[in-house]
This record gives C-alpha cells, sequence and structure tokens, in this order.
C-alpha cells in the first residue's frame, strides 16, 4: 500500500505545474503584500515591475533590459529541475523560431535553481534566445508565480498582455497569432 501511495503522489507531482517557495514575510517588519495583491498589481494590463539577478560573470541583469523597448516580450519562469518546464521549451522555441525579430522575443528567467545546472539544461534543450539566470525567488514573488513554467507577455510598452495557462500548449501560438 505504501508503494502505491509513493507512486500516486510521483505521478500527481508530475502532472502538475513545479510547486515554488511561498513568499515570506518582510524582515525589516514592513507591511507584507499578499499573494492576492501582488497578482493584481501584476496582472494583465498592468506595467511590468522590474527585478534584477546577478549573472554568474558578475553582471546584472534586469527585466527592463528586455521589457518596454518596443518589442513583445515572451518571458518563461522556469528552472532545470522541473519537468512541465522542460515540456514546454518545445512549444516556447516554436513561437521564437516563428517570430523572433523586430516585434517579437523570448527571454527565459531561471528561478530556484542552481546557475550551473541552469545553463546546462539550456544547452540540452535548445534554448538559444536571451536568458536570465540565478533570479531565485525575487521575480516568482514579485508577480505571484507559485508554479513554474509560468509564462507572462509583455507588450511593446512594457505592459503585460497576458499571462498564465492561456500561454501554454497550443495555446501560446493561437495567442501570438492573433497578436503578431
Amino acid at each position: 500500500m505504501k508503494k502505491y501511495l509513493i507512486l500516486a503522489a510521483t505521478v500527481v507531482l508530475a502532472l502538475t505545474a513545479c510547486g515554488g517557495k511561498k513568499a515570506s514575510a518582510n524582515k525589516d517588519n514592513g507591511p507584507v503584500q499578499t499573494k492576492a495583491s501582488l497578482v493584481a498589481s501584476t496582472d494583465e494590463g498592468a506595467m511590468f515591475t522590474d527585478f534584477e539577478a546577478v549573472q554568474p560573470d558578475g553582471s546584472v541583469a534586469k527585466l527592463s533590459d528586455y521589457v518596454g523597448k518596443g518589442k513583445y516580450i515572451l518571458v518563461d519562469f522556469w528552472a532545470s529541475w522541473c519537468g512541465p518546464c522542460k515540456r514546454e521549451i518545445p512549444n516556447i522555441k516554436a513561437a521564437y523560431d516563428k517570430y523572433k525579430g523586430d516585434k517579437f522575443d523570448v527571454l527565459s528567467v531561471a528561478v530556484w535553481d542552481k546557475p550551473e545546472d541552469t545553463a546546462k539544461a539550456a544547452a540540452e534543450h535548445g534554448v538559444v534566445w536571451n536568458q536570465i539566470v540565478n533570479a531565485g525567488q525575487v521575480p516568482t514573488d514579485i508577480y505571484g508565480i507559485e508554479g513554474i513554467p509560468h509564462l507572462i507577455l509583455f507588450g511593446p510598452d512594457g505592459t503585460i498582455v497576458k499571462r498564465g495557462d492561456a500561454l501554454r500548449g497550443p495555446g501560446l501560438g493561437e495567442v501570438l497569432s492573433r497578436i503578431l
């Protein structure tokens, strides 16, 4: 019976998105934003919220280095250990190959992952577009993301056009074909 329960739990985990760490209280005892207020402030139609991450080479990469620069930017929040994230890469790659250019680009943001694991998985899965690695938990806290992969499409001006499950699988191609 114990083996059955372990197998069932494994199957359930494999079929769902990879869960992440929950946001914690503000260390300086300031007001803590709830999940609902975080997501509401980063919902469709809202302007992007910037974050930065120190890259393995010591440089600092910011979301604003890519978003709000006149192109639609699809941002994929993922991790190397996340099975659903790796299964989503072919859909993202197809969109990138079809639409990349003056109006569209892709950015992967590695969260909850080690930079060396991110680099290895990106190479193995053909991630050739821009990447921010070593982002930790900051972007997922900002955007109220509890599970990955999580995709957000930002408009040319930096507003959030679409986010979440509507951009996964074949939905991504459908959304992009209407917009682009």
